[in-house]
């Protein structure tokens, strides 16, 4: 429930930025922003250990990243939840008109018009490789990636998140890191290798004992840096020591999924042998629910 606080501060801010949301209509420039899109996910090198994964460097072009940093809603609007591990789902309902514009633009034009495709052809051979360990590929399923459980992450110290893999159906996990002027490049996101991996028992997120979990790469929290991962091994984690400084230290970042269509979970449930299929179907339900929060 917003507090008396979030709706002050929305008339506060639309009454100041209201010359701004006409100036990003007027700048959009959409095909500019998703050639520089395109090519940057087309150019980011595939890393495979300890799972496939791309970095991919200004992922945005210079000014929407900009924009992107100056429309996170002020942090009064992340007051649901413990001070540690706050968040707000996106695109927002409520939030200053400017912040709700950038921020839809960037939910349902970027992410689902430039980066769902673009993904879609440079992660399409690793998620067939990795869904082919569970049964035989329909031919012609299409397995185009769609967003969901898109939201802004607020970090402060005392934050931790033990290693894990995140739900099925989620095949690909996107994490923004949104640095903003004079944030430093620490607390970024770990990746492990898993000592006698298996398939997570369930459809929910599978926590992993750090004691089985070895680091193989620390990505920095770096500015217009996406980090783009195959949820099929490994582990990853993230943390900020209870110790950090300054006290007031804050990391903010954006996180979606990318995953089929129901139409294409139930194709591959059909031809998936039964002691395969269980530990899927409760996923799929719990996916089904969670795409009234997409951009479509």
């Amino acid at each position: 429930m917003f507090r008396r606080s979030s709706f002050l501060a929305i008339e506060q801010t639309d009454w100041q930025r209201n010359n701004e949301v006409l100036q990003f209509e007027s700048r959009l420039e959409p095909e500019r922003v998703k050639a520089h899109v395109a090519r940057a996910i087309s150019r980011a090198t595939l890393h495979t250990e300890p799972f496939p994964h791309l970095v991919i460097d200004k992922w945005l072009p210079h000014d929407v990243y900009n924009r992107m940093i100056d429309a996170l809603p002020p942090p009064v609007f992340f007051a649901d939840r413990d001070q540690s591990r706050q968040r707000l789902p996106v695109p927002f309902h409520v939030a200053p008109a400017y912040s709700r514009r950038v921020w839809q633009f960037i939910a349902n034009d970027v992410v689902g018009g430039m980066v769902g495709p673009a993904l879609t052809e440079r992660m399409g051979p690793v998620i067939r490789e990795y869904l082919r360990g569970y049964c035989e590929l329909p031919s012609d399923i299409d397995l185009t990636l769609h967003a969901s459980n898109g939201r802004i992450m607020l970090r402060r110290p005392g934050y931790m998140i033990q290693p894990h893999r995140d739900p099925r159906w989620g095949f690909v996990t996107c994490l923004v890191y949104l640095a903003r002027p004079g944030d430093d490049e620490a607390h970024g996101t770990q990746l492990y290798a898993v000592k006698d991996d298996r398939e997570a028992p369930s459809d929910k997120p599978f926590y992993i004992e750090e004691s089985r979990c070895e680091l193989i790469k620390a990505v920095p929290f770096r500015a217009n840096t996406m980090l783009v991962f195959l949820n099929s091994h490994g582990a990853h984690g993230a943390s900020i020591p209870l110790d950090a400084t300054p006290e007031t230290l804050e990391r903010y970042l954006y996180q979606f999924r990318l995953g089929p269509t129901n139409r294409a979970m139930t194709e591959l449930l059909d031809v998936m042998p039964k002691e395969k299929r269980r530990a899927w179907e409760g996923a799929k339900t719990e996916r089904s629910e969670s795409r009234s929060q997409s951009y479509d």
